[in-house]
This record gives structure tokens, sequence and C-alpha cells, in this order.
């Protein structure tokens, strides 16, 4: 069976990313589709394998995938509260022009050392921003790299791809451009 910590927009990303037939799939509820979707990959023969997002190249490896926890969903909600309340406090402290008598730390080690080891959760945004504010400290020696899914990366192009805006008939995008003179 599908484990229970895939949402049902995770499987129907999932049954529209792997091409998988199942009509008015929209219309079912998260057990009725789990059921529908475990019993259409068992059944058939091969599937479309994903080399963007999933990385799953079979059958099997779905099924495999589908049966363990959603590496998306690793945190409790009382996990997630507390990284959150954490990176807001580094959000404080790296707007406030990373001073440490303004903040509730005692020491730059008190907020770098726990950063570095919640970088495996780049995918959160809150995250992210709070790693890229605290990059930006003139007293960190060593730079932090959120850990970001193929998924979340692949969301955070199409954002960046649709922030275009229109000015009576102006456009305005948004990106790096090239521009050549001849």
């Amino acid at each position: 069976m599908i484990n229970k910590s895939f949402s049902k927009g995770d499987m129907l990303d999932i049954i529209q990313r792997f091409g998988i037939d199942i009509p008015n799939c929209n219309t079912f509820d998260k057990l009725k589709l789990s059921i529908c979707l475990w019993t259409y990959i068992n059944n058939a023969v091969e599937i479309l394998p994903d080399t963007e997002v999933y990385m799953i190249n079979n059958k099997e490896e779905l099924l495999k995938y589908l049966s363990n926890q959603n590496p998306d969903k690793l945190l409790s909600v009382k996990e997630k509260n507390n990284l959150m309340s954490f990176c807001k406090e580094v959000i404080i402290y790296c707007n406030n022009g990373y001073v440490l008598d303004c903040s509730i730390f005692n020491s730059i080690e008190e907020i770098y050392i726990p950063m570095r080891d919640l970088a495996i959760h780049g995918d959160i945004p809150s995250i992210r921003r709070a790693i890229r504010l605290l990059n930006n400290d003139p007293k960190l020696k060593n730079q932090i790299t959120p850990t970001i899914s193929n998924k979340m990366k692949k969301q955070i192009e199409t954002k960046k791809k649709k922030k275009v805006k229109h000015y009576y008939g102006l456009i305005s995008k948004r990106g790096s451009f090239n521009i050549t003179f001849d």
C-alpha cells in the first residue's frame, strides 16, 4: 500500500508526471485514490520513467518509493513549528544588522551550528531565506548551502519563469539577460 505520508496532491502529481491513466482522479478522496493508484501500478506492465523530479525509472522503483515514507514530509508539526520559530529569530538577527545584542543569541555559533544542521530541510522556504540572509553575515566563516530536492528546484524554476508583469503594453521580465550590440 501507499504510505499515509503521501497527500492527495502528491499522488495527483505522481499520476500526472508518470502519465498514469486514472479517469476523474481529482474527484476521488485520498484513500480511494491511493487504492486506485497502487492497483494501477501493480497491474501495469511498465511506466514512463521520470528523470527530472523523482528520478524513478521503472515500476518497482515507483512502488518502493510509494511504500516508504514521503521524503518531502520528514518533520512532524511540532518539529516544523520549532524549526520555523528558530528561523524567525535568525531572520530577525539578520535584519537587525547582524548584531548579537539585538537578538536572543549569545554567539555566532548558536546560530551557525543549528542552521548548518537544518540546511537538509532546504525545501522549506523559511530555511532558504534564513540561510540566504545568514550567508551575508561578515562574521560567518563558512557559507551554508541548503539541500533542495529536485521537485522543489523544478517548482522554483517555474516560479521564476512566471514572474512576467504587464504594465499597459510594457512587459517586465525578471532574470538574467544577454544583450549584444552589432
